[in-house]
């Protein structure tokens, strides 16, 4: 098991409100890479037929968040409820008529043009069919400032401690390996390329083509699963850098939109190769929360 400096990190309570699902544009209908008409299904709100471990492709929706999405109506306080929450950290919903049952932070996401930057929550399938647009939901925050030791080098980003021991991550000194269960070339990433902070929202891998995504075994991903990007770097902000690597989270679903696809929610950068990717298929947060048993690939 790796040191960590969790003894020193701050617990604390955030709240958001689940919020009703968002069209691309105003009028409803967004513009895809190829010119065509298509409404924006399955932004925000509660999604009750797609979780942790489903596909990514093959829905008819754009963006889709696969859970529940939450969020805060005040701007004042949305970024925070974003930045500090992490995910693996527990989600309770403390109003309505599930109150009292608790459920896992599994992305970050966010959605332009309102930039409202939503964590995606799973909770269990008798749990949702009791959720209703506004009922609060309270997180118990915690791995901000995580890192591990003999890699401080290495940015540590919206991971709880509790995701990262499941993960039972090995060492050999000089590099961490990580397993994911696909290793992605930079050029492919599109939205959120340059935004901050990296703790916030997600980086999205474009997939308008479908030859590319085909190739690549993009058109494979699964909600939650770890990926591995190269040459980018997202220790403070997302760009291109040769030699570094960014491991994420698939959190919300593919598009049809110009330079936008699966959006990551980023947990580890290194600008100086001290990750190591290794593949392994069963990486993913439903696998190693133990919210899916089944998992295919």
């Amino acid at each position: 098991m790796l040191d960590t400096n969790v003894s020193s990190l701050a617990v604390q309570k955030v709240k958001g409100e689940i919020i009703h699902p968002e069209l691309w544009v105003e009028r409803g209908y967004a513009t895809t890479w190829d010119g065509k008409p298509k409404l924006t299904v399955g932004i925000g709100g509660i999604v009750l037929n797609v979780k942790i471990g489903d596909p990514v492709f093959g829905w008819y929706a754009d963006h889709l968040n696969a859970g529940v999405a939450v969020s805060d109506p005040d701007a004042s306080r949305r970024m925070a409820l974003n930045v500090f929450a992490c995910i693996g950290n527990t989600a309770k919903v403390v109003t309505g008529d599930a109150k009292g049952a608790e459920g896992i932070i599994v992305g970050k996401t966010y959605f332009f043009p309102g930039s409202s930057q939503r964590l995606v929550v799973h909770l269990s399938d008798d749990v949702l069919p009791r959720l209703a647009i506004g009922d609060k939901i309270e997180v118990e925050a915690i791995g901000v400032g995580l890192s591990i030791e003999g890699f401080r080098d290495v940015r540590t980003l919206s991971l709880s401690p509790k995701l990262l021991e499941a993960m039972d991550l090995k060492s050999d000194g000089n590099s961490l390996a990580v397993p994911v269960a696909l290793e992605i070339p930079g050029k492919m990433m599109g939205v959120g390329v340059g935004g901050g902070p990296a703790e916030a929202g997600s980086w999205e891998i474009q997939s308008c083509s479908h030859e590319l995504n085909k190739e690549l075994k993009l058109d494979r991903l699964r909600f939650g699963d770890l990926v591995a990007v190269k040459d980018v770097d997202s220790d403070w902000g997302r760009g291109v850098y040769e030699g570094g690597i960014v491991i994420g989270v698939i959190s919300h679903g593919a598009s049809e939109l110009g330079g936008c696809g699966p959006g990551i929610g980023v947990i580890f950068s290194s600008k100086r190769g001290r990750i190591r990717s290794v593949i392994d298929h069963r990486a993913n947060v439903g696998y190693y929360l133990g919210l899916r048993k089944d998992l295919q690939w």
